[in-house]
């Protein structure tokens, strides 16, 4: 048997001497706690100072916590906090089982500068507990004759106390004193004592350290004494150890005790600390061999564990040799040592070298907080010809009326007078400190990355729609696979080709599924789950659920299923963060994470864009507030048509921005509109609608791109320009553009985070499944005005001919309007290809926006501009056969089905909404079907009406 399990049969309790956020993570301490019966955890200055001054574990932290303006003393205490909690929660079950005899407990200790102040230990022991706010944590606190009244004042405020720095036996008795007292104070006071623990953390090698090297002295000097002196070598540090026992003994019966005892108290367990060896002439094991016994913990440092692991031999040692501990400590005087002066000594020594290292971890801090705060955030260049202006005038306007401070106060009426939109404006501002919270989530998501793939799992998919799901596509685009991290894909429409190529690329049984839906009722994402959740529970059995992961909100009826279901873990993200507001939640860093991106450094640049927005104090000019009033105010003159440019290592950012910039502002008759993906092309192809933005990297120069941005710079078309330094800095871009996408909607007047016109796309989707539930089929409203070739085109122009259709279809356009390309069907790099085709015919002859989606990925981020933004869309929507349908389980419907009804439900929508439409079914073969579709356009001249 391990001995590390093995000396559980004596009642020993088996702690470490050791906390660092990296063992919290990867799953070691989790496994010395399974594997190995560890009971607890204690930490001192000196411990972190390794910890956090000597790795980078903790430097996004500290650079996040930093740019909040936190003090170097604040950061290290929310990291120790940090981390204590964590350990405290991996320790819980240890101290909830029914045999737990007093551990699971984790240890922080107050500053070491309060170890002669009585009242700032009090106040500091009384903020940690309350700050971890676990129950099983333990406030250490040094046992100096200041510490003394400190340990009692805490007991009687039911704090768990860790005693430290006890070198004597009469300091110990005082102590055991203490903690009794703060008992009966508190039984005094009516109040329960039975849930308090305490240990009393008895040092020995530091013991031997110091009295050791006297005692070789007087035996070098030969004679009687020298006889006794050597004999003594070695024994000092374990005779107080093997004494302190017997004193507990004594101390723990009798009527005071058990006045105490009746009340349900707890003995205050001695715990034998500094026993890692520290004199090469001794057994490494020392101070762990000799101290077994009952009712009582050795707190062990790493290297000594793993060595009594190896070739520990446990066995209740503790009592043995008693006579020969106390004659050593009876005859010490005889050789003119006085053990109570040189323990007095150790403490104020001890007390140092704690000081000591919590000063150097303070100067180390320091200095990494005062580079975090020289940290810039990317410039925004703007090149805005005759709009410069007036986008000045809007700033000083916004300035004027402390409109910054006002926004980090979620003052509503920056964007509406109506009280009831106010509250809607206000209860969807979670977003604006969402990354702060989320920093503390870091070693939580990274550990479930750890058990993830130590569980075996090989890929990830992450299944949703709109926000749930546009972050994690940016990230796996934008980002090299990490070295620890998993490939991922995502899987966001109903497309059923798309979820069977999904099912055919992956392991199933080693996949990792993640349901992300924000309101647990979205419609597709719990689809996606029930389809795979009984494919795995085809291979797996009632163990399915181990598969699977959950993100969403709080009050969510997903919560209830997912729990059912037995998932491995459900993620609860923020009710008041809106799901376009969400990408440094949750749901964008828990795929970011499994796929190996540093998601603390992602935050780290999202702070230091929310401190240069003005989130910490003003700070000089606001890139996210410049960047809203300009695209804002070029959109009130006309120019709406954002039209974002990207090298092609970010060319799915789009997907991203559409959804934020098109949902936030599409509504009232007004919006931006962003165009992704479309080829920048010469000046003459565009009309006085664009602004043009470009966001890229410092150190890629892309040269194509940059030289036609200069081109329509230069012909007066306004031009937007962001180097970011490399992928990390997509932290700050998401924070930018979530602060500039408001601020923008300030201008116009309007809600940015309520989405009206969403809802009817549902809301028709619904009334037809129902139908479909009841007859079996969609309902066909329509004829076609023309079949040709196979393909099927739905509008309410004429023609006598596909030709002519499409004709009178584009006739309709006029300056200032855009394409929008609906794409139902099965993504694919062909499809892509004519659909750009598409974009680029009618981009050249009409010299109008195009902008192209695959449905129903859009309803939930463009499709809210499409029907309440201003009416200047020409709606092609393109739809498919499904000759190779997917069932889903526990429905009367299939895939194929569920994604018809989403297209002829938006596409009632859009014509509700007086939009221009064109419905053109390609049949069986769709990528045959929009070649023949494009080949009859060819054929046909377009032209715009005159404005």
């Amino acid at each position: 048997m391990n001995p590390l399990v093995a000396i559980r049969q004596f009642d020993q309790s088996i702690w470490l001497d050791f906390i660092r956020r990296k063992i919290l993570i990867n799953g070691e301490l989790q496994r010395r706690i399974t594997d190995e019966a560890l009971r607890g955890v204690t930490s001192n200055p000196a411990i972190f100072e390794k910890a956090i001054g000597g790795s980078d574990d903790y430097d996004a932290a500290i650079e996040s916590l930093a740019l909040q303006n936190k003090s170097a003393d604040e950061i290290y205490t929310e990291l120790a906090i940090a981390d204590v909690q964590h350990a405290c929660d991996l320790f819980r079950p240890v101290y909830d089982s029914h045999d737990n005899a007093g551990d699971g407990y984790v240890s922080l200790e107050v500053s070491p500068a309060l170890v002669n102040d009585t009242e700032g230990t009090i106040e500091e022991g009384i903020r940690f507990w309350k700050a971890v706010d676990r129950p099983n944590v333990m406030i250490k606190v040094p046992a100096t004759l200041e510490g003394l009244p400190a340990i009692r004042r805490l007991i009687a405020e039911g704090i768990n106390v860790n005693v430290t720095l006890i070198f004597g036996l009469e300091r110990y008795k005082l102590v055991a004193d203490a903690y009794l007292s703060g008992l009966e104070d508190r039984a005094k006071a009516g109040q329960p004592i039975d849930k308090i623990a305490s240990v009393a953390s008895f040092f020995l090698s530091r013991i031997d350290v110091l009295i050791d090297p006297m005692l070789e002295k007087i035996a070098a000097e030969g004679g009687e004494k020298g006889e006794l002196a050597q004999s003594m070598v070695g024994e000092v540090a374990l005779a107080s150890a093997k004494q302190a026992y017997q004193i507990y003994k004594e101390i723990f019966v009798g009527p005071r005790w058990e006045a105490l005892q009746a009340k349900g108290a707890n003995t205050q367990r001695l715990l034998w600390a500094s026993t890692g060896n520290k004199n090469p002439k001794y057994d490494d094991l020392k101070y762990i061999t000799n101290l077994i016994g009952p009712r009582t913990v050795n707190t062990v440092p790493v290297e000594t564990l793993d060595i009594f692991r190896e070739k520990g031999q446990p066995d209740d040692h503790l009592e043995e040799g008693l006579e020969k501990a106390q004659e050593v400590l009876r005859r010490l005087p005889e050789l003119g040592l006085d053990l109570e002066e040189l323990t007095n000594h150790l403490e104020v020594d001890g007390a140092k070298k704690f000081n000591e290292p919590f000063g150097k971890l303070m100067e180390s801090l320091e200095k990494k907080r005062q580079k975090a705060l020289g940290i810039t955030v990317a410039s925004a260049t703007m090149q805005l010809g005759d709009f410069q202006a007036a986008i000045d005038a809007k700033i000083q306007e916004f300035n004027a009326k402390d409109f910054t401070e006002g926004f980090w106060q979620k003052d509503a009426t920056l964007w509406t007078q109506d009280a009831e939109a106010q509250q809607s404006v206000r209860s969807f501002m979670g977003w604006l400190r969402v990354a702060e919270t989320m920093v503390k989530a870091v070693p939580e998501i990274e550990q479930f990355v750890h058990e993830v793939k130590a569980a075996g799992f090989k890929h990830v998919v992450v299944m949703g729609m709109g926000g749930s799901t546009m972050a994690p596509i940016v990230f796996k685009e934008s980002f090299p696979m990490g070295e620890n991290g998993l490939p991922i894909s995502v899987l966001d429409t109903t497309d059923p080709g798309t979820v069977k190529q999904i099912e055919e690329s992956v392991p199933l049984a080693e996949t990792l599924f993640i349901v992300a839906s924000k309101s647990g009722t979205t419609a597709e994402p719990l689809a996606f789950g029930d389809y795979f959740y009984d494919r795995i529970k085809q291979i797996k059995g009632d163990k399915a659920g181990e598969n699977f992961v959950a993100i969403t909100d709080p009050s969510s009826k997903f919560v209830t299923s997912a729990t059912e279901q037995g998932y491995r873990r459900i993620f609860l993200n923020f009710p008041e963060v809106g799901g376009r507001f969400s990408a440094l939640t949750y749901f964008g860093l828990v795929p970011a994470a499994l796929y190996g991106i540093s998601i603390g450094e992602l935050l780290a640049r999202a702070i230091g864009m929310m401190r240069a927005c003005g989130a910490y104090g003003a700070g000089g000019q606001n890139p996210g507030l410049e960047l809203g009033a300009a695209i804002g105010v070029l959109a009130e003159q006309g120019r709406d048509k954002l039209t974002l440019v990207v090298p092609e290592s970010l060319s799915d950012l789009g997907l991203w921005l559409e959804q934020l910039l098109a949902e936030s502002t599409g509504k009232e008759g007004k919006g931006i509109l962003p165009v992704a993906g479309e080829p920048l092309g010469e000046p003459s192809l565009y009309g006085h609608d664009r602004v043009f933005v470009y966001v890229g990297y410092e150190n890629e120069t892309d040269e194509a791109n940059q030289t036609k941005l200069q081109q329509l710079a230069q012909d007066g078309h306004p031009v937007i320009t962001i180097l970011m330094k490399d992928a990390l800095d997509l932290g700050a871009e998401f924070y930018r553009w979530e602060v500039a996408t408001a601020v923008a909607s300030a201008v116009f007047g309007i809600n940015p985070f309520d989405q009206p016109n969403v809802q009817a796309a549902k809301t028709a989707t619904d009334r037809l499944m129902k139908v479909v539930e009841q007859e079996g089929q969609i309902p066909q409203k329509e004829a076609p005005k023309v079949t040709e070739n196979g393909v099927a085109y739905y509008t309410a122009v004429s023609g006598n001919d596909a030709a002519e259709v499409l004709q009178n279809f584009f006739a309709q356009a006029k300056p200032g309007d855009f394409l929008n390309i609906q794409a139902y069907l099965t993504e694919s790099s062909a499809m892509n290809e004519s659909l750009q085709q598409l974009r680029a015919q009618v981009q050249e002859q009409l010299h109008i926006a195009t902008t192209s989606g695959y449905g129903p990925r859009f309803l939930h981020s463009t499709g809210q501009y499409h029907k309440g933004g201003p009416n200047t869309g020409l709606f092609v929507q393109f739809t498919v056969d499904h000759p190779q349908d997917l069932p889903l389980p526990g429905r009367s419907y299939t895939f194929g089905t569920f994604k018809n009804a989403q297209a002829q439900g938006d596409l009632e929508a859009l014509q509700q909404n007086d939009r221009r439409t064109l419905r053109v079914h390609l049949g069986s073969d769709a990528e045959q079907g929009i070649k023949t579709m494009l080949a009859a356009l060819a054929t046909v001249p377009l032209s715009v009406q005159e404005a």
